[in-house]
């Protein structure tokens, strides 16, 4: 019952569509917030720990980033703190060759799911990723939308979400309240897929909720009961994404 069953977005038809130099920009208007999250962290320290690389880069390689892209943004960013080019390359860049199916078994690793992120590898001291509605103490997750101009209306119905262990729903409110809209028209499984919407929605105005409403519907209704059983906190969970990453997750051992 808590099996995703939607896109996997491995299929990268928009690879090389991304500018690195658009990333900044992107992660304010387009990013949910658990890779919102990821984004600043690896900006101000220059650095993401294992768990923070994998769910970050999966999604980025989701959105569109080559492998080169991949490589470079990683490794301009690393050295900027404490990791020289010689051990980046040494250190860092087989594990995301790795990840593109380029080295190893060379398997075609998928960005997580809303779930995956949900259920597994919770983050500990130092750690960015994770779903900030799951992970989050209330009270920094209430500062956090505060400083990113989240009404004081809207910060409310997103705790009363968490509190409700509601944690999709909370991050489908965030979308509305982030692009102004009522109503997105679609439930929330993915992270890439919130990229997605989000670029449709900003690219095709106001007009585009009611095709993303005839469109979506066909989605919505298969995957309505997994967002309910996802929405609360989870009693098992699925091992199949995790044996899938065993591979990959076994190259991002260094921190």
């Amino acid at each position: 019952s808590h099996s995703y069953v939607g896109p996997d977005y491995s299929v990268q038809k928009n690879t090389g569509k991304i500018s690195l130099e658009q990333i900044d920009a992107l992660a304010v208007k387009s990013f949910p917030l658990c890779m919102r999250q990821l984004h600043k962290a690896l900006r101000d320290n220059h650095h993401l720990r294992h768990g923070g690389r994998m769910q970050y880069g999966l999604f980025l390689k989701g959105i569109g980033l080559t492998l080169e892209q991949a490589l470079e943004f990683w490794k301009k960013e690393f050295i900027r703190g404490k990791v020289d080019a010689d051990k980046f390359d040494k250190g860092y860049a087989y594990s995301i060759r790795h990840s593109y199916g380029k080295e190893g078994k060379r398997t075609d690793y998928t960005p997580y799911s809303c779930m995956k992120i949900i259920m597994s590898n919770p983050p500990s001291q130092g750690d960015y990723h994770g779903c900030p509605f799951r992970h989050s103490d209330p009270e920094l997750l209430k500062q956090k939308l505060q400083s990113y101009k989240i009404p004081p209306s809207g910060i409310t119905q997103i705790l009363e979400l968490v509190k409700g262990m509601h944690y999709q729903l909370a991050c489908q409110k965030y979308f509305e309240l982030t692009h102004d809209v009522d109503d997105i028209g679609f439930s929330l499984n993915h992270p890439n897929q919130y990229f997605t919407e989000s670029q449709r929605l900003l690219s095709g105005g106001r007009e585009l909720k009611k095709e993303l409403n005839n469109s979506g519907n066909s989605q919505q209704k298969s995957n309505s009961q997994e967002s309910m059983n996802s929405n609360s906190t989870p009693t098992s969970s699925s091992t199949t994404a995790d044996a899938e990453l065993e591979g990959l997750e076994a190259y991002f051992t260094e921190d």
